[in-house]
């Protein structure tokens, strides 16, 4: 499971969470919330060796009662990748291994969702399976269970903490604690802390959002090298950090244009297994400026 998954999962949390704070004191939920069908289509571009990333996510939720949910989702990914010798280390040819051209990646996958009371405190507990595709063929199953205890949640202030755990990640962590954390200063100004991502919201009118903050954004692919030093197959995986301004607007009933602008700066860009238990080599990647525009449909 790649890390920016848990970032939306923590943000769903937050924003079922959210929901149901306002919902209790009789205050309409927004639009930007959670809905039961969502499509949302992305392209972003940055100069740099891994560039023009188009990105296409579906989830419907196909069952819903008072306490529990399910949800079907898929996710697309295309991106281009031009990696010089002089990135990799001595005895690696980005050509050679086939790195170098345009990449596909896919998941499709079903989340769960649960909301009731434990200890006395509000509990939500998410949780998802996904099967991953890429270089023309299947190539895992990962999955996520978290949890999160809501020390408060009214109409402006939303604070949860709790475990998360994965199943089968490229992650050497398989569990840990987070947390999200959401205070309405007022009708037009907001904080929002959740995982690895922050954020300003300024809302001007109910149709305009600006964000200020930054997120954690991850893309990888797989690719079968063909060298003796390395499996079968492989998996590229860069993390990077974004900061920067958002701004979103209702364009049409239940229909959103997206754009966001900033720099990124590098986590990790790294070569490993499937499984992502060994790392073979990091790749560099400079500090860079992006762009990103998207479209979103809600309802």
């Amino acid at each position: 499971m790649r890390p920016h998954t848990i970032f939306f999962l923590i943000l769903a949390l937050m924003l079922r969470i959210h929901c149901t704070a306002q919902e209790s004191q009789d205050v309409p939920t927004d639009s930007y919330g959670m809905v039961k069908t969502n499509i949302r289509v992305s392209y972003d571009y940055t100069d740099a060796s891994i560039s023009d990333h188009f990105n296409a996510r579906l989830s419907y939720e196909f069952y819903k009662n008072q306490k529990f949910s399910l949800t079907a989702n898929a996710n697309y990914n295309s991106l281009q990748a031009d990696l010089s010798t002089d990135d990799l280390p001595i005895g690696y040819d980005p050509g050679q291994m086939d790195m170098n051209k345009t990449h596909l990646y896919g998941q499709f996958g079903v989340s769960a969702s649960f909301r009731s009371r434990l200890w006395g405190l509000p509990f939500v507990a998410f949780g998802t399976v996904s099967a991953e595709w890429g270089d023309k063929r299947f190539q895992r199953v990962s999955g996520i269970a978290m949890g999160m205890f809501m020390l408060r949640a009214n109409r402006d202030t939303q604070f949860g903490i709790g475990p998360l755990v994965l199943i089968n990640s490229t992650t050497k962590i398989p569990a840990f604690v987070v947390f999200m954390y959401r205070h309405r200063f007022n009708d037009y100004i907001a904080v929002n802390l959740y995982g690895g991502m922050f954020g300003f919201d300024y809302t001007p009118t109910k149709s305009d959002l600006i964000t200020i903050g930054g997120d954690i954004d991850v893309r990888s692919f797989y690719f079968q090298p063909d060298h003796i030093d390395l499996p079968e197959r492989c998996r590229y995986t860069n993390t990077n950090f974004r900061s920067g301004i958002k701004y979103k607007r209702r364009l049409a009933e239940n229909f959103y244009g997206e754009i966001q602008g900033g720099v990124i700066i590098k986590m990790s860009s790294r070569v490993t297994g499937v499984s992502g238990t060994k790392r073979y080599f990091e790749i560099p990647m400079p500090t860079r400026p992006f762009i990103q525009v998207a479209f979103n449909y809600a309802l």
